[in-house]
């Protein structure tokens, strides 16, 4: 049966059915188009553009779909002979065309115009759900879907007044081909220069739903050529003498059963694929424009004081004379008018005004501009101020502000202030700090210890000595140095001095102050101790795992029994182990029961143990992150013996760090292997009897042996007293 099969689909590919699509050569002025992506159920009928329709149904053989019989119809009547398109790429080692085409011409005639091709896609069909596939192409029947927008309204209006209300028409026709189910409009609108408000009033017919500046309008479907009308009635102006620029925006997203793909230029056909749920849109903006004599009188004047001296706050000596100069600039977008500049000087100094030459002498405040416009400054003003001479240690704090009017009468006032710290002469205020990098560390571990010795007086401490010391019991220093002279710290310099030390034993280091000496310009020489941060105390500490085997298997032990192996490990030491590990390798003939478990104590962390069962091994592996003092660890494994002969367990390597994670600790694993025999309950039982046997001959021999006169004797061997003589 199926050899018939693949004769019949040979057949019918062969000699009935043409071999594969040919491309339509059009001319370059006409435009075709390509429906791409369509599908019908089996044994339905398909209604194609031009009035004529598509039928395909699927064709079993041996109860399996072999091919599927296509041919168009108009009104009724076939149009074109049946098709036989092989859903198999091959049939018995031979190629199949499993697409084929139809040409449709106009009005079913052998010479009409080829209006289309279908083209059935026999490798793509649902055999499951019955689904056919197919395009058309070179069809001069577009499938595009188009909507036009009009809006009956200048692109840009201009309004004298400084308020209006007005309507925009808005026409939106079906322009495509194809009918559109729905029609959804939204509209936006904004300011986009200069003052006031736009606000959306009423939409005819429908006012959609309003949310904030938006409006979101639902309409119905629009058959070919036929159109949607809205009106929306907007109010806006940003009011007497002032201007406003607004936007108002509108996009229109309507469905498209077909959505364009891109043009074939050597075909000229525009490609479309079948998409149902695809949307298109088209948008267009208008903008409305009140005050237009009024633009660039926003009433946005910004003026600002461009300070070149001093460029920022000031320390000076007492009787210093302090020079400031700086101009007043309009850098906003309108007029400044009636820019009045003022200076003061807190706690109160005389301030000698000293240009322009048109002020100078003068006092605060002064009116620099009646009328300033965008981009203009003023000339250069200078005046001068004098620290008095015992003011050491005084903080003045000088004021310049720059005061204005906008067009509408808005007052609006800018300063910049300065701080001058007069300064005190002849102290040195020297500080230490010492800082210790940890509070725990482990035997043969570091500490590093840093000294920070500043100067934030006025003059320079001099002779200075930084001295430091540690426990020397514990420690060992291994860089650095523990003192440190310098001639000479001048204000705001720093001395600094680190060293390193490695923890020799275990204890508890208590670190002291750091000191430093030094010479005082004015009170002499000075001693003083660091004010100690915290670590203070150090804890060298060391762990020590002590390890043991607590279930081990008999030596000998029947097959398929419960085989019970655990290792105990607790942390004696004084510190935390880091990263245990422990490996172990099981013989092949042990089978796990369950996954390896772990029992811990308080102040263990550890992953779940796995295992990784190999062709002549099992391994098993445990790591803890952190094993703390007095911390324990079990490593179970509940296993059953599967095979017999000699079965074994290794503990492989057992391992851990030390507190501070840099130093590997390994415990010796060499004794840590054991053995057991597995053997069947019948060879248990003749071990046993063996040994019974065994035991019994010996009985007799012993209980003969003494009823038949023999003698044992017990002792040791005297010498001998003579020549071969042996005596018991």
């Amino acid at each position: 049966m199926r050899l018939t099969t693949l004769i019949m689909l040979l057949f019918l590919s062969v000699l009935l059915i043409p071999k594969s699509p040919t491309v339509t050569k059009v001319s370059a002025q006409e435009i075709r188009y390509d429906w791409k992506g369509l599908s019908m159920k089996n044994g339905t009928r398909y209604d194609l553009p031009g009035g004529y329709t598509l039928q395909a149904r699927l064709m079993y053989m041996g109860g399996a779909v072999q091919y599927v019989e296509a041919r168009v119809l108009k009104g009724g009547a076939p149009c074109t002979p049946f098709v036989y398109v092989p859903t198999e790429i091959s049939a018995g080692g031979s190629p199949l065309d499993t697409r084929k085409e139809i040409p449709v011409r106009e009005g079913c005639s052998r010479t009409g115009k080829i209006l289309y091709k279908v083209f059935i896609k026999g490798d793509l069909t649902d055999k499951v759900n019955g689904i056919i596939y197919f395009d058309l192409l070179d069809s001069v029947y577009s499938p595009e879907t188009n909507l036009t927008m009009e809006i009956n309204f200048p692109k840009v209006k201009e309004f004298d007044q400084p308020y209006a209300q007005f309507q925009i028409p808005v026409i939106l026709k079906n322009t495509g081909a194809m009918p559109i189910e729905w029609v959804k409009v939204y509209s936006n609108w904004y300011r986009l220069e200069g003052e006031g408000s736009i606000n959306l009033t009423n939409v005819l017919p429908v006012m959609g739903t309003k949310t904030g500046n938006e409006v979101n309008i639902s309409l119905g479907g629009l058959d070919v050529n036929e159109s949607h009308q809205l009106t929306f009635s907007f109010h806006a102006g940003p009011g007497e003498g002032r201007y406003g620029n607004y936007t108002i925006g509108f996009i229109v997203t309507y469905p498209v059963v077909f959505q364009y793909q891109g043009f074939d230029a050597n075909r000229s056909v525009k490609i479309f694929e079948y998409n149902p749920n695809a949307t298109k849109s088209t948008s267009d903006s208008v903008n409305v424009v009140f005050g237009l004599i009024y633009k660039g009188h926003t009433g946005a004047p910004r003026v600002i004081l461009s300070v070149s001296k001093p460029t920022g706050d000031l320390q000076v000596d007492p009787g210093t004379p302090i020079t400031f100069n700086f101009r007043a600039q309009n850098v906003g977008n309108d007029h400044a008018y009636n820019v009045t500049i003022n200076a003061q000087v807190e706690p109160n100094l005389p301030i000698e005004i000293i240009k322009p030459s048109s002020i100078a002498g003068g006092h605060f405040p002064i009116v620099v501009h009646s009328d300033m416009p965008p981009r203009a400054m003023t000339e250069p003003i200078e005046f001068r101020i004098v620290i008095p001479s015992d003011a050491e240690g005084m903080v003045y704090r000088v004021n310049i502000t720059v005061g204005y009017f906008d067009i509408r009468g808005t007052y609006n006032e800018t300063f910049r202030l300065f701080t001058i710290t007069v300064k005190e002469f002849g102290y040195s205020k020297v500080y230490i700090t010492k800082t210790i990098s940890s509070t725990t560390i482990p035997i043969n571990g570091t500490v590093k210890v840093d000294i920070i010795v500043g100067n934030n007086g006025t003059a320079a401490a001099t002779n200075v000595v930084v001295q430091d010391d540690y426990p020397k019991d514990l420690f060992k220093l291994v860089s650095g140095k523990t003192k440190l002279t310098a001639s000479k710290l001048n204000p705001g310099s720093m001395l600094s001095l680190s060293y390193t030390l490695k923890a020799v034993r275990e204890g508890v280091a208590t670190f002291g102050p750091a000191k430093v000496t030094y010479v005082d310009p004015k009170e002499g020489q000075k001693v003083l101790m660091s004010a100690q941060k915290s670590p203070v105390v150090v804890t060298i500490v060391k762990p020590q795992l002590s390890v043991r085997v607590e279930d081990i298997p008999q030596n000998v032990t029947v097959v398929n029994s419960l085989v019970g192996f655990s290792i105990y490990m607790i942390n004696r030491g004084s510190g935390e182990a880091k990263d245990l590990t422990v490996e172990m390798e099981l013989s092949p003939g042990f089978y796990m029961v369950n996954p390896p478990t772990v029992k811990k104590g308080e102040g263990v962390s550890c992953d779940q143990p796995v295992w990784e069962p190999k062709e002549d091994r099992i391994k098993v592996r445990m790591v803890c992150d952190t094993v703390k003092p007095e911390g324990f660890v079990k490593l179970i494994l509940t296993m059953k013996t599967q095979t017999t002969g000699m079965q074994w367990i290794r503990v492989t390597d057992i391992h851990y760090k030390s507190t501070d994670g840099k130093t590997v600790i390994k415990i010796p694993t060499s004794s840590y292997r054991y053995e057991t025999v597995v053997v069947t309950p019948l060879e248990l039982r003749m071990f046993y009897l063996a040994i019974f046997t065994f035991s019994v001959l010996l009985v007799a021999m012993f209980v003969i042996g003494v009823t038949r006169g023999f003698r044992v004797s017990v002792g040791r061997r005297r010498p001998r007293t003579g020549f071969g003589a042996l005596e018991s």
